[in-house]
């Protein structure tokens, strides 16, 4: 006869069906009639061979190689293999594996004591195991780190805080479970201020904490998780009474204000040299002299002209330079934009028209500056062209 695989629910309905069911030496005992064919076809696929690593079992009195419909069967189940699911005595042993009491396990269970599975969402144990797991991963977000390997939780105060994800049966079963999820909605609420959050969550989990056995620690959360989330609330309402869109207005209007004078700045200081653009490019013209009349003219014109283009090298020197200034004042302005917007994302749409008008005046200001290189640039092929126009019969009698 080829058997199939018995699945780990199918093996807890087994159990289900046991009658005088009791825990003996590590093992669940009982007796166990064949009342249908469903359960002629697991009890046949369990006591097959190929099953006996995942799911060992003694047959005190029956006889394994024929179950049929009728049948009575004494079993003792020893221990399942780990990969396949987890049975147990009752909720403290349950809790012993910590992988799984931490919420880090997808490992099926069954407690016989309560007769409820892990599958069983509706029973009570399984709603505060979930409860359970939501609230250390909303710790873990807390905390500095989480470990692993030893299921603790690591926060980074003034010295290192572990807190070992350990509780007892009395701990799980009377915990508030009202004031756990108010927290975790709390802790996970993305509203902006997500790291202000984790921070004063953190600080009020070490508050409630101090002089506390690590090993006592996560029980005291949970039989206090009321007064864990008023601490939480206490210290967030004090964030937020610092906290107005007036202060973070001026604040921004402060980065614009401080941002503009270096902006302008980056004019006024080739200001001196604007002003010599005239004289240098187009002024300067008027001093060439014809070559014709006189051929000495020729070296007043070179230098005349030789003035003009070391000027103009220098101004578009500076401009360069004060245009490589406004490309950092626009970096420095987009970085404080960012972590404005970060932090107070709710309202980052409000001081839009803030950072709005320092973008619009560095993009003038940049536009300034390279009119201005034109200008220079144009003048200077202005003054090169009369001074060829005077100059060029010297050239060319040469």
């Amino acid at each position: 006869m080829v058997h199939s695989r018995l699945k780990f629910p199918e093996l807890v309905n087994l159990y289900r069906q046991m009658t005088s069911r009791e825990w003996r030496d590590n093992r669940l005992c009982g007796k166990l009639t064949v009342r249908d064919e469903e359960i002629a076809l697991s009890l046949g696929n369990l006591l097959a061979e190929d099953c006996a690593d995942d799911y060992p079992c003694i047959v005190e009195d029956g006889d394994p190689e024929n179950v049929a419909v009728g049948d009575s069967f004494t079993l003792q189940f020893g221990a399942v293999r780990t990969a396949v699911g987890l049975v147990v005595r009752d909720i403290p042993s349950l809790l012993q594996n910590t992988e799984l009491a931490a919420g880090m396990a997808d490992t099926p269970w069954y407690v016989n004591s309560l007769d409820v599975a892990s599958w069983e969402n509706g029973s009570d144990l399984c709603i505060r195991l979930q409860a359970v797991k939501r609230l250390v991963r909303v710790l873990e977000d807390t905390a500095a780190i989480f470990d692993h390997r030893k299921f603790t939780l690591v926060f980074l105060k003034k010295d290192r805080f572990d807190i070992p994800i350990s509780y007892s049966e009395s701990d799980l079963m009377q915990f508030d479970q009202a004031a756990v999820e108010k927290l975790v909605a709390d802790l996970e609420l993305k509203d902006g201020h997500s790291a202000q959050r984790q921070e004063i969550g953190a600080t009020a989990v070490c508050e409630l904490l101090a002089g506390v056995s690590p090993s006592d620690r996560f029980s005291i959360i949970l039989r206090k998780a009321g007064e864990l989330h008023q601490r939480f609330v206490d210290g967030y309402r004090l964030f937020a009474s610092s906290f107005s869109f007036e202060k973070i207005r001026d604040q921004a209007e402060a980065i614009r204000i401080e941002y503009t004078g270096k902006i302008h700045k980056s004019l006024s200081d080739i200001q001196g040299q604007l002003l010599g653009i005239p004289i240098s490019t187009i002024v300067v013209a008027t001093q060439f002299k014809s070559v014709t009349a006189d051929p000495g003219n020729l070296w007043i014109n070179v230098a005349v002209l030789a003035g003009a283009i070391f000027f103009c090298i220098l101004l578009l020197f500076s401009l360069w330079n004060q245009s490589q200034t406004l490309e950092v004042i626009t970096q420095e302005v987009k970085r404080h934009e960012a972590i404005l917007k970060k932090d107070n994302a709710d309202i980052a749409d409000r001081l839009q028209d803030v950072f709005g008008s320092l973008h619009n005046r560095i993009t003038l200001h940049m536009g300034i500056l390279i009119t201005v290189g034109g200008i220079a640039s144009i003048g200077l092929l202005i003054a090169m062209s009369v001074f060829w126009m005077l100059s060029s019969s010297a050239f060319n009698g040469a």
